[in-house]
């Protein structure tokens, strides 16, 4: 645990260098105003798996642009956006938790915990040090009650 919250630690050192006021103003993971780096959020739920969407198959919600990997999936997405919205803003779900910063997920490191979408930051130093989706889903509870509190 202590080696998770150092890597964490260093790691947000690192990405601070990534205009931090910027990450501040954002409320939900996006990369220049598309939500979750182009992955489809109603994938994760509908197909199990993480999958990039398509510029031509979008929709704006929240001021973001949502790519969606079929009509399907993006008509789903209009009756119901909140069903499908990650956790947190989309972002790393175990840092909000352990540190209640906002820090970049890889949008192919998720799960789906009570319902809602959680994703994850992963990278090659996670590899050496543990994944931080194992780490949480040591004592999920807890975790998720840390990062609910910190979130608001």
């Amino acid at each position: 645990m202590m080696k998770k919250i150092i890597y964490l630690l260093v790691t947000l050192l690192l990405i601070s260098c990534v205009s931090e006021s910027d990450k501040a103003k954002d409320p939900v993971f996006n990369v220049e105003g598309i939500a979750l780096a182009g992955y489809d959020p109603v994938a994760y739920f509908e197909q199990g798996e993480a999958k990039i969407g398509f510029e031509n198959e979008t929709e704006v919600y929240g001021g973001l642009n949502y790519y969606f990997s079929s009509t399907k999936n993006r008509l789903l997405f209009l009756e119901e956006p909140s069903r499908y919205l990650p956790t947190y803003g989309g972002w790393c779900a175990y840092a909000v938790a352990e540190t209640s910063t906002k820090m970049e997920p890889d949008p192919t490191m998720w799960q789906i915990q009570k319902g809602k979408l959680q994703l994850f930051y992963d990278d090659w130093m996670t590899s050496l040090t543990g994944s931080l989706k194992d780490e949480w889903n040591a004592d999920p509870d807890n975790y998720k009650t840390k990062a609910d509190k910190n979130w608001r």
